[in-house]
């Protein structure tokens, strides 16, 4: 069995007005994993929590862990220690990189993509659910059943989302009903984020940091972020509109 999750960076509102020109992407991201590598890389991570923060029942969420002063969850506010951060994902790093996952990923430039559609533009989360759906079930072995979970954000985004999942079967046809019943995939599991579901805090993770590569940002001095050569290091798929820089 494999999982995919899925986590968004960004968000996928076109109108310029509200597009932040700081941030002008969205990027959707996939992690597949098998079921056993999951439950290793969650035994990992929450040992690393445990050790850093004192708990493991915390969530991993790039936001917080990037401006740890105004971090929800107080025990990340021992980040802004640099020798605590620096342990963190010095440590954080090395678990990624030893641990067995696949990323699947769609990055759109909003005021570009915006520009090719003046009028009724398609959704980005439909366009970048359908490629990364139609990835999964081409990396799925033949009958074997696969699992889909996105992070529960509220009743909007949510309907949208299982709209993504309907139009990607119905309307793009990317994937047909027989490939998703020969595989056991039903409708995607949308959940809140939680210190079990360690997929989704990766995918998290990755997406934030695969959109400040694609922006070009500098890189974060060593032991500030997670390195980017360890996400080049796994069996990526990452495409995107108008294109996407080689991760290697």
């Amino acid at each position: 069995m494999k999982y995919l999750f899925v986590d968004e960076s960004g968000d996928h509102n076109l109108l310029p007005e509200k597009i932040d020109p700081s941030f002008p992407l969205f990027v959707l991201t996939g992690i597949m994993l098998e079921k056993r590598e999951h439950q290793k890389i969650k035994a990992e991570i929450n040992k690393l929590k445990k050790k850093i923060f004192g708990t493991q029942k915390v969530i991993l969420h790039s936001l917080e862990l990037t401006r740890t002063n105004k971090a929800k969850q107080k025990e990340f506010r021992i980040l802004s220690d640099k020798n605590v951060r620096n342990k963190f994902y010095t440590k954080l790093n090395k678990i990624l990189n030893r641990c067995n996952f696949s990323i699947i990923a769609f990055v759109i430039n909003k005021p570009w993509y915006a520009k090719q559609f003046p009028i009724s533009p398609p959704d980005p989360y439909f366009l970048s659910f359908s490629s990364i759906l139609d990835s999964f079930e081409k990396q799925l072995e033949r009958k074997e059943i696969g699992e889909i979970y996105a992070e529960h954000r509220n009743k909007i985004l949510d309907k949208q989302f299982l709209l993504a999942w309907e139009s990607s079967i119905a309307r793009i046809g990317l994937v047909t009903k027989e490939q998703l019943k020969s595989h056991k995939l039903t409708k995607p599991n949308i959940v809140k984020k939680s210190y079990d579901l360690t997929g989704l805090e990766i995918a998290d993770l990755v997406s934030y940091r695969l959109s400040r590569h694609v922006m070009g940002k500098k890189p974060k001095p060593r032991g500030n972020e997670i390195n980017i050569k360890v996400i080049a290091s796994k069996k990526m798929n990452v495409s995107g509109l108008p294109n996407v820089p080689n991760m290697h």
